[in-house]
């Protein structure tokens, strides 16, 4: 099983991008947790929502830790990742 290179440049980027705004703004312990709370009640929401549009997504230890880290973008890439390969198996 080997890593898929653009899901982790894209993580990076996240993490730089966010690291970057928040030294630049000298917010950065204020805007790593607005970061982490940001996408872990993304992840709560698309999981609550996700029951009426039809999209799965698990609360697991790799699910949040993905929204800690990378806030709602990383939840974003889950769901764009998820899309991706079911259109993937359709085919």
């Amino acid at each position: 099983m080997g890593v898929e290179a653009l899901p982790v440049v894209y993580a990076a980027l996240c993490v730089g991008v966010l690291l970057c705004v928040s030294i630049k703004n000298r917010c950065l312990i204020k805007g790593l947790l607005a970061g982490a709370v940001q996408g872990v009640a993304a992840l709560y929401a698309v999981r609550l929502l996700g029951y009426a549009i039809g999209i799965a997504m698990p609360v697991n230890l790799y699910t949040l830790g993905t929204g800690v880290v990378l806030g709602s973008p990383g939840i974003a890439l889950i769901l764009a990742a998820q899309t991706i390969f079911r259109l993937r198996q359709a085919l």
